[in-house]
């Protein structure tokens, strides 16, 4: 190769490198400049998770029980829990039919495609009213909190049962002197129109006849109490500070007693108890006082069960405890309550009864029909101690 090829080579390898070093210097040059702004990312903000719910203790009012509600439907009542709890159908012919949700402690009940008809609690801690009363509280508690204890001359009910006036459309299930469940429903209604009679003042009892659980003041004709001794429905007088026996009547198996208004004067409403091998049934028998003697104007086998139908809701017969509650419904009386399932220390679950209708077989009386303790009529009274009640 002559020197002349040899120095344009030369020459172009140089112009060759120099081009490369104004190519890396460029490209360094760019590689410090800041990248170009950018725009900032969008916030996202997530939906609530749809598991999230309200915790315990929930609070006990007239409408329904923390987030439960009566009168909203099951099916959202359902929709609105997590994936655990199912619809479970308690069902006994002639005594419950309802659909339930259990959630940890509370009891959902309705109607089969309906709405929720009953709220209950039956384990402490997970709910209470705004004065502290729930689940496990002493009935103490509950006369200070909700108390006086609800009055309504229409309404025969279980001592078992307590309602008080702040809250009526609680019933307290007692287990002795403590709350074992509270069941929220409908409160009784309205007072009756003004055409329909007045009802009588119930006098209160002396204080040495304070036994509410057997002994509960009455406006009859010539009577002012009624009580149960043994077997026997017995009514009784207590004026001029003096315990008189009036009439009584014997009433086999019979629980409680207690007046419900017929229209000016009160009727009485006998619970009766019948069990024999495997079944037990519940009667109401409903008693008036006419011409100074107890009479029979009404009775029916309300509620039956028995050890199979007992097994349907996954209890035992013994296990099973009705608590009635006796409204009067125009010329008739509606039978209603709760169903209780349990032990004495535990309560599983509390359901509302299905309710009855009794037809009373009522007599008008003028004035000369009714005995008065004034004019002599009353029969010669038994006077009896006044603690026997």
């Amino acid at each position: 190769m002559t020197a002349r090829a040899r120095s344009t080579r030369y020459a172009r390898a140089v112009k060759l490198g120099l081009a490369l070093l104004v190519c890396v210097a460029a490209c360094n040059s760019d590689s410090a400049r800041p990248p170009p702004p950018r725009d900032p990312p969008r916030r996202v903000i997530d939906p609530p998770r749809s598991d999230v719910r309200a915790l315990p203790p929930h609070e006990i009012t007239a409408a329904g029980i923390g987030p439960y509600k009566l009168a909203v439907p099951m099916a959202q009542i359902l929709a609105s829990l997590p994936s655990g709890p199912r619809l479970a159908i308690m069902q006994i012919p002639g005594v419950v039919d309802h659909s339930l949700v259990r959630d940890g402690g509370l009891i959902i009940g309705g109607e089969r495609q309906g709405d929720a008809s009953f709220i209950a609690v039956v384990k402490p801690t997970i709910a209470r009213t705004v004065d502290g009363v729930g689940v496990g509280s002493p009935l103490s508690a509950a006369v200070k909190g909700l108390g006086p204890v609800a009055h309504d001359p229409r309404i025969a009910r279980d001592p078992r049962l307590w309602v008080g006036a702040a809250l009526p459309g609680a019933r307290l299930v007692l287990s002795g002197d403590r709350i074992a469940a509270v069941v929220i429903a409908a409160a009784p209604p309205d007072p009756p129109p003004p055409g329909e009679p007045a009802p009588c003042e119930r006098k209160p009892l002396p204080l040495d006849l304070a036994a509410p659980f057997t002994t509960r003041p009455a406006c009859l004709d010539g009577a002012d109490a009624v009580t149960i001794i043994g077997e026997a429905v017995v009514v009784l007088s207590t004026t001029d500070g003096k315990l008189r026996r009036v009439a009584s009547i014997d009433v086999p198996g019979v629980r409680w007693v207690g007046p419900v208004d017929g229209g000016g004067r009160d009727e009485l409403v006998a619970v009766v108890e019948r069990a024999s091998d495997g079944e037990r049934s519940v009667a109401v028998v409903v008693l008036a006082l006419e011409a100074g003697r107890l009479a029979r104007i009404g009775e029916i086998e309300a509620y039956h069960l028995t050890d199979t139908t007992a097994a349907w809701i996954g209890s035992r017969l013994v296990d099973l405890d009705l608590r009635l509650e006796v409204r009067r419904s125009g010329d008739d009386l509606v039978i209603a309550g709760v169903l209780v399932h349990g032990s004495r220390s535990e309560v599983i679950d509390v359901a509302m009864l299905l309710p009855v209708t009794l037809h009373v077989r009522r007599r008008v009386a003028d004035d000369r029909d009714r005995p008065r303790a004034d004019a002599g009529t009353l029969p010669d009274a038994e006077g009896i101690d006044a603690g026997a009640p």
